[in-house]
């Protein structure tokens, strides 16, 4: 069924999440901080390589690990963007990690930040992943999903939150309507600005984005 509500666009939920994992894994090919995250949330070490069947095998696996728990898998235009969605009324379990140092300066310190900008009674939507083909050559399948989702959110006075990876995806979501309210480093003394491995590296840089209709009056700024 199109739930889109963008014109000449279709949006869907769907079940193949062979399909989801495919886009995804060619959405991330080569982006900075991708390979570490995959490792970390697979509890590989970062000095076992991981080539692209395997990086998509995994992916597979967390797309199937969302779906299992409830998150809204979401495609626009036979596939040309796809997204994952933890909604309000769903509670994912996604646990944390074998790293102690990745869980507390990442997962943890992501949570409190939340919680802080976040009123405690409000909903929240969550995007953990949104992707678009690189081949793809539909217009309009990205804006599709965030202004379904955005206009979900304005209609249940709920904020919609996600973590960016570069500069890059920070200048869409903001186009989008998010605001930045954290900025902070992920892997440091593991990785460069690159993702890759080096043990004086400052890691990269990443971003908590929100939004909501009313940002400015109900989100708190954190110090």
């Amino acid at each position: 069924m199109n739930i889109s509500i963008t014109p000449n666009t279709t949006l869907e939920e769907t079940q193949n999440i062979e399909a989801v994992a495919d886009v995804l894994s060619k959405a991330f090919k080569g982006v900075p901080g991708d390979d570490y995250f995959v490792h970390k949330f697979n509890n590989i070490p970062l000095t076992v390589p991981l080539d692209e069947a395997k990086v998509k095998e995994l992916r597979l696996g967390t797309v199937s690990f969302f779906k299992g728990q409830g998150a809204e898998i979401i495609q626009a235009n036979n596939f040309d963007a796809v997204a994952i969605w933890q909604t309000p009324d769903v509670t994912i379990t996604a646990g944390e990690v074998s790293d102690q140092g990745f869980n507390e300066k990442y997962i943890q310190m992501v949570k409190r930040a939340v919680r802080k900008v976040i009123p405690d009674e409000m909903k929240r939507y969550y995007l953990f992943m949104i992707g678009r083909d690189p081949n793809g050559v539909t217009k309009g399948s990205v804006r599709s999903i965030f202004e379904y989702y955005k206009n979900r959110a304005d209609i249940e006075n709920s904020a919609i939150y996600l973590e960016s990876i570069s500069e890059a995806a920070k200048s869409v979501y903001e186009y989008f309507g998010f605001k930045n309210y954290l900025t902070f480093q992920v892997g440091v003394g593991e990785v460069n600005s690159l993702g890759k491995q080096d043990p004086q590296g400052k890691g990269f840089t990443m971003y908590l984005m929100v939004y909501h209709k009313d940002a400015d009056s109900v989100l708190n700024s954190l110090p």
